[in-house]
């Protein structure tokens, strides 16, 4: 008995064994067939793909022009660059945002928007960057514009006319001062530079050599009165080295005294 019990146990264990074998090998071949159907289709979309966008092309839908808006400052060689790569490909493969990223690395340019113009033709507007100032570093003059940005690549020679900006924190900061240094046009006239000191107050450098101290606190009411003073005697045309606007309600100046040669007679 202890015999025949083994024996059938034996078979048992054998049958079973090869029950677990067998699907073992039908889920492998189930896997391996759906992964090669998986790549058979996915070769299958990508040559679809393909044969619709020559067809698209056949049919006149060629990406033929390009037109662009908003230009100004940007060099034409740039954006042309930037959009060589998709003349004549299809203009529904055209990758818009691609696109857009690219013309996005051009310095002037802020924003662009791109769209499609059926049959053949993508529109492209650009947002330039506005300069506003040259700010002072190390290596030079650079452009920015209102939001404290450099606006790479552009001639700062062609830009001599703007205010020259300095000290830390300067550049995201200076936009709304011009605003309010402009707001007395007969004074801004003659500003040359302006700079942050402290990143707490601006000293405004006038072409005559002047230097005029405005306050931390209400800067407005202190070039606002600046204004009507040399409205009335012209005081900024006189021989001064600094006009000190820093303490409210007064006014303290320090004459231009030229600075004599070692010897000189007094």
């Amino acid at each position: 008995m202890r015999r025949l019990i083994s024996k059938w146990a034996q078979r048992r264990d054998a049958s079973n064994t090869g029950r677990i074998s067998w699907k073992g090998y039908t889920s492998f071949f189930l896997a391996t067939l759906l992964t090669a159907s998986s790549g058979a289709l996915y070769l299958k979309a990508d040559q679809l793909k393909t044969e619709l966008t020559d067809f698209s092309i056949q049919q006149g839908f060629s990406l033929k022009s390009i037109q662009v808006t908003g230009r100004n400052h940007t060099d034409a060689d740039a954006i042309r660059s930037a959009l060589s790569d998709w003349r004549e490909t299809s203009i529904f493969t055209a990758d818009l945002q691609a696109i857009r990223s690219q013309l996005l690395s051009l310095g002037w340019v802020k924003d662009a928007v791109v769209s499609r113009h059926l049959p053949d033709r993508l529109v492209v507007t650009l947002y330039e960057r506005q300069p506003v100032a040259l700010m002072q570093t190390p290596s030079g003059h650079q452009l920015i514009d209102a939001d404290g940005a450099p606006i790479t690549g552009a001639d700062v020679s062609a830009f001599a006319h703007l205010v020259v900006v300095s000290g830390d924190g300067a550049a995201q900061r200076v936009a709304a001062l011009l605003g309010m240094l402009e707001s007395e046009p007969e004074l801004f006239t003659d500003v040359w530079a302006v700079q942050l000191v402290s990143e707490r107050r601006w000293d405004v450098h006038m072409r005559s050599g002047l230097t005029i101290k405005l306050p931390e606190e209400d800067p407005v009411l202190a070039w606002s009165r600046l204004a009507k003073l040399e409205q009335d005697t012209a005081i900024t045309a006189r021989d001064l080295a600094s006009i000190d606007l820093r303490v409210p309600g007064q006014l303290i100046v320090k004459p231009n005294i030229p600075i004599r040669g070692k010897g000189s007679k007094t």
